[in-house]
């Protein structure tokens, strides 16, 4: 149980509905309108009769109002709110118009409050912390808002069915479904009608959409006693999405590809694999294991329902999540030929995890060669285009199990390609952007929203990326050098041999083992016989920057 929480007897086995592990930061995104300020030139916006708010026609607005109108597109919503509360307290709320409060709306974006690199630093790596830190994070944010929304209503502005959209994708965001069920009732009170998207938000709730700051642990794929639990409940994931979509439907709206893409999540989280694979072949006319060589397009491009690389990261998830790997890989395969799309990188990552995990011991789905042709594919079909540090972790990973020579020297060469790629360009980023720092003029203002601030901030993001890349090469080479002293274990080989193994790969790579260098025993002997000891006691720990992130913990 997540949390440290009491694991449950076999008795009352009811387990917690898993979410599913696709980031909202990276695939559920609202419309630009729902994200980006509106720009406002002329700021006639006339409240109600009722309302506390002063008419903006022929009335003089204060030049702190003026200046806080345009800024709000500039800053982050800590700084939008404290010039907020600024202007409460001078009483001059009441000539911010209609679009000023949409806007600071749209500011308050519970992604940046809390960066998902620096929440990772708070927690001691290998453990769950007993409570989720982002809780008192949340509480704030919402408090906050709160403070922006009664005034707003105070002042006769009544938020906008854009407003609402938007408030339900951030509770959607922060896993708040409470909160996301009293913005739709306070909608349908106020008589505006919702939008494809607004129905979309509550699609991603049901759907258990991972956020990706999430803490949750779940397993990486469903259990037979799961599924066996949430497929035999008459109230699951899949009755609940599919009752939203017939509301929507019977609205008069039409369905989107995320819309599609969020009821193949619901299907999976519950592990209802005949579901997705149906909703495939009514919708877009992709049979899985079927023969789809001269199925044709059924979705006219231009449709809204018309598939994206995102879909084929829906479906690359919700098989994998189920142990399909081989329905994910047909997913994938015939969707993007038959409608053109390409395989993004996000979606390859997916492949490349779950054919790494299910190659393991533990679920023994696949061979154990099968992430390093996976690689060899996504090369060729992506015209040998830079993987990304996930995807590199895997296959390493992948290849330096093996007690193979020609694997572990094709690990050897992979690692040599990353730590080229790292000099060459992710260190060489943070360089550069360094060295702009060290000669901007000292009178530089560092305030929030400056080009100053601009650039620390992008520094923070490409120092924190150096250093997940360094960490990850340090691991890289221990795990090279602990497959090559295994397989002189299993061998018998002589020990010289792997201590020249050991001392090229120092004089090659020395500056990226860190601390994490192992030291390996010494072999003793009885008799003229060497006898290689038993597993030399050594365990890596995960450095802070590793701690909670996706792709890096030994599955």
């Amino acid at each position: 149980m997540a949390y440290g929480g009491a694991v449950p007897t076999f008795e009352s086995f009811q387990p917690a509905a898993a979410s599913i592990d696709l980031d909202v930061l990276e695939h559920f995104e609202l419309p630009e309108q729902y994200q980006a300020p509106t720009i406002v030139e002329d700021p006639a916006d006339l409240p109600s009769k009722y309302s506390l708010a002063v008419p903006a026609i022929g009335t003089k607005i204060p030049t702190a109002v003026r200046s806080f109108a345009s800024s709000i597109r500039s800053q982050s919503f800590k700084q939008v709110l404290e010039s907020f509360k600024d202007l409460h307290q001078h009483g001059f709320i009441k000539y911010l118009s209609s679009t000023d409060f949409s806007n600071i709306l749209i500011a308050a974006n519970p992604k940046l409050i809390f960066p998902v690199e620096k929440m990772a630093r708070k927690i001691v790596p290998g453990t769950v912390p007993d409570a989720n830190p982002y809780i008192r994070v949340y509480k704030r944010f919402w408090s906050d808002l709160n403070f922006v929304l009664e005034n707003m209503i105070l002042n006769g502005h009544q938020p906008t069915i854009l407003d609402y959209t938007g408030l339900m994708g951030k509770a959607m965001w922060t896993q708040n479904k409470t909160i996301q069920d009293s913005f739709w009732n306070r909608m349908l009170k106020q008589g505006l009608k919702p939008n494809t998207w607004t129905y979309n938000t509550r699609l991603a709730m049901v759907a258990g959409i991972r956020p990706a700051n999430s803490l949750e642990k779940f397993p990486l794929v469903h259990t037979e006693k799961y599924v066996n639990y949430w497929m035999g409940q008459e109230n699951n994931a899949v009755t609940e999405a599919m009752a939203i979509y017939a509301e929507l439907l019977k609205s008069g709206l039409y369905p989107n590809s995320m819309t599609v893409e969020l009821l193949i999540m619901a299907h999976a989280r519950v592990g209802d694999i005949p579901g997705i694979s149906k909703i495939l072949r009514n919708v877009y006319g992709v049979k899985i294991d079927g023969n789809n060589d001269s199925a044709k397009p059924i979705i006219p491009k231009g449709s809204p329902v018309y598939p994206t690389p995102r879909t084929l990261k829906a479906l690359a998830v919700a098989y994998c999540r189920n142990s399909q790997f081989s329905g994910a890989l047909q997913a994938v395969e015939f969707l993007s030929r038959i409608y053109g799309l390409k395989i993004d990188e996000k979606t390859w990552d997916v492949l490349l995890t779950y054919s790494y995990a299910f190659s393991r011991p533990k679920y023994g789905l696949l061979p154990a060669d099968a992430t390093s042709k996976l690689s060899a594919m996504m090369q060729e079909r992506t015209q040998n285009a830079e993987p990304s540090l996930q995807a590199r972790d895997i296959v390493i990973r992948s290849l330096a199990r093996s007690d193979d020579p020609e694997e572990l020297e094709l690990a050897e060469k992979e690692i040599r390609k990353a730590i080229m790629y790292f000099r060459t360009k992710v260190q060489q980023k943070y360089m550069t952007s360094r060295e702009r720092w060290v000669n901007m003029p000292a009178e530089s203002s560092s305030h929030e929203g400056s080009e100053l601030w601009r650039l620390e901030k992008m520094m923070d993001e490409q120092l924190y990326k150096v250093c997940m890349w360094k960490d990850s090469m340090g691991y890289w080479l221990y795990a090279l050098a602990r497959a090559h002293w295994d397989r002189m274990q299993k061998f018998n080989l002589p020990i010289s041999e792997f201590e020249t193994i050991q001392i090229n790969l120092l004089e090659e790579f020395g500056a990226y083992w860190h601390e994490y260098r192992p030291i390996f025993e010494k072999p003793k002997s009885v008799d003229e016989k060497k006898v290689v000891p038993e597993r030399v006691k050594f365990r890596y720990k995960y450095p802070v920057s590793m701690a909670g992130l996706k792709g890096f913990p030994a599955m």
